[in-house]
């Protein structure tokens, strides 16, 4: 699998860290299992690290992964921080899954650092 979950107990939150090549079919699988884990935690805060995403998935992947997600989720809620690929071509896409989770009712903001992104989580 291309994508790890941790359950962190020091921290109120739960990380996937998506690596290499991520296809339509592993993007869902790790989005579902990651919401899955939230749910049963009582967790609504994440973190996904993307550093180390150099492909697979497109924008309508994206687009219709946050439309499966403002169906099923309690939005209000719900708190993402994204880490940044290192890949250039990666970051348009990140920007897109910002926006579009924030226009479908969800908090998601995009950060380079982790130690940042994880006190916005906090907050």
């Amino acid at each position: 699998m291309p994508w790890q979950i941790i359950v962190h107990t020091d921290l109120p939150i739960i990380e996937t860290s998506y690596s290499g090549i991520m296809t339509k079919t592993d993007l869902f699988g790790a989005a579902h299992e990651t919401l899955d884990l939230g749910h049963a935690h009582n967790r609504m805060r994440f973190l996904a690290d993307c550093t180390t995403l150099t492909g697979g998935h497109t924008i309508f992947d994206l687009y219709f992964l946050a439309r499966e997600i403002s169906i099923a989720s309690n939005l209000e809620v719900l708190k993402e921080a994204v880490l940044l690929p290192s890949f250039a071509s990666w970051i348009e896409k990140i920007n897109f899954w910002e926006t579009i989770g924030i226009n479908r009712g969800f908090q998601v903001r995009i950060f380079r650092d982790r130690e940042p992104a994880i006190a916005w989580l906090l907050q």
